[in-house]
């Protein structure tokens, strides 16, 4: 084989290895980013909702990145219920007035 196969080969292996490695530390740092994101954004609501109490703040430094998670991902299905139920008011709301509408055509015509 030819000294200038080998040093292409070489070179080929080194760039995916390079690659592979800032893919795999992109990675890394973009999950390290959004776990301080959420935290940052726990601590802000502990610190509107329960007066910036330092247990609970203290409990929000020492959660693991995996339990962080999670607690997003519950308050990401309490804000979607939330909305959920807003819909369902407005719809409710709705009705009633509808409802109200026909009965009071109703008692109109009776009396």
């Amino acid at each position: 084989m030819k000294n200038k196969t080998k040093v292409t080969i070489g070179l080929s292996i080194a760039a995916v290895a390079g690659i592979t490695t800032a893919v795999i530390a992109s990675d890394a740092v973009i999950n390290k980013i959004r776990h301080k994101k959420d935290r940052c954004k726990v601590k802000r609501f502990v610190d509107d909702k329960f007066d910036g109490n330092e247990k609970l703040m203290s409990v929000v430094d020492n959660l693991s990145d995996d339990e962080l998670d999670s607690l997003m991902n519950v308050m990401k299905k309490i804000k979607s219920g939330r909305k959920q139920i807003s819909v369902y008011g407005d719809s409710l709301k709705e009705t009633t007035e509808s409802l109200k509408d026909k009965l009071s055509g109703l008692i109109d015509q009776i009396v």
